[in-house]
């Protein structure tokens, strides 16, 4: 059996539907993964700008620990000197008080 014309055009419109209606499936799949991928990206954002804050904030305690440190060494350090000068102040005393 011959196809006619009008076989052939009805045939081709045909394939023509299926590929319009394979590349729209293509599309709308592709519309869909970038929507997905743009949510996946802000929720990345969210989290790195997140863990940013936590790291500074632990630097700022990192510094603060560090502030105390050195201060508790000062204070240890001045400790130390006035307990040096109460025992010579005792000792002087307790020469007097022999003398």
């Amino acid at each position: 059996m011959k196809k006619t014309k009008e076989d052939q055009m009805s045939l081709a419109g045909t394939e023509e539907a299926e590929i319009l209606g394979r590349l729209n499936e293509r599309v709308e799949r592709a519309v869909a993964l970038i929507q997905e991928l743009r949510r996946e990206r802000d929720s990345l954002k969210t989290q790195l700008e997140a863990a940013e804050a936590r790291v500074r904030d632990q630097e700022n305690a990192t510094e603060r620990v560090t502030t105390l440190e050195e201060e508790n060494d000062r204070f240890q350090k001045e400790r130390g000197e006035i307990r040096n000068r109460i025992e010579s102040i005792l000792s002087n005393l307790e020469a007097l008080e022999e003398g």
